[in-house]
């Protein structure tokens, strides 16, 4: 089964270093949120680089290029199987995805909603990997029976 669009199976586990990078300088962010501001206040005369702005970067980046690489890596067998399973997965992500923005838009208003669609970004990718690998475990689990 030759499937063209998929990365390399043992790419996925730089794809899990990215993702706990993002996680943690996540976290950093948001601890040390306060004191990234009140640096930033006190160091804007002087004309350095946005410091915050770099972090929130870097960790949309990782976050994203970790997900896509973790969501889109082969498996070690790939089969017309999983390819079913990953098709739907993917669909289910989608339709699902855009069910919560339309819910979010109705209840939502202002700077919440920026911030619900802002998080938008990583929604699909994060449902179709909860979704795909529910699918192949349980899948797997039909198999051992």
């Amino acid at each position: 089964m030759k499937t063209r669009f998929l990365f390399p199976h043992h790419w996925r586990k730089g794809a899990i270093i990215l993702i706990f990078l993002g996680i943690i300088l996540a976290i950093v962010l948001i601890c040390f949120y306060k004191q990234f501001t009140a640096w930033q206040t006190e160091r804007s005369n002087s004309g350095l680089l946005d410091l915050e702005g770099i972090v929130e970067s870097a960790v949309l980046l990782l976050l994203i290029c970790g997900l896509l690489l973790f969501a889109f890596t082969k498996e070690e067998v790939e089969d017309e199987h999983l390819v079913q399973l990953r098709l739907d997965s993917l669909q289910w992500a989608v339709y699902s995805n855009y069910g919560l923005v339309i819910i979010s838009i109705l209840i939502l208003n202002g700077s919440d909603l920026i911030t619900v669609l802002g998080a938008n970004v990583f929604t699909p990718l994060v449902i179709f990997i909860l979704r795909f690998r529910w699918v192949v475990y349980q899948s797997n689990s039909l198999l051992e029976k």
